[in-house]
């Protein structure tokens, strides 16, 4: 087997994971693009899904929602 240092952490491993996105090889616990914060994976997701973020109606703050006067 090969030991490999892993990319994030740089501890030493024997079973190394490749991540689909980077190419990159890690070590078990941060095998996941999410616990190595993965570069790509936020790049690969906004061109599949876009980058539409979520517009809300504001009809005044919290708080006057909260202590709204009938």
């Amino acid at each position: 087997m090969k030991k490999v240092n892993c990319a994030y952490c740089g501890n030493e491993t024997d079973l190394p994971f490749e991540c689909n996105y980077c190419k990159d090889e890690f070590c078990a616990e941060h095998r996941l693009p999410e616990e190595h914060r993965c570069v790509k994976l936020t790049s690969i997701r906004a061109k599949r899904f876009g980058e539409k973020k979520v517009i809300r109606k504001q009809e005044g703050g919290f708080l006057k929602r909260l202590f709204r006067r009938s």
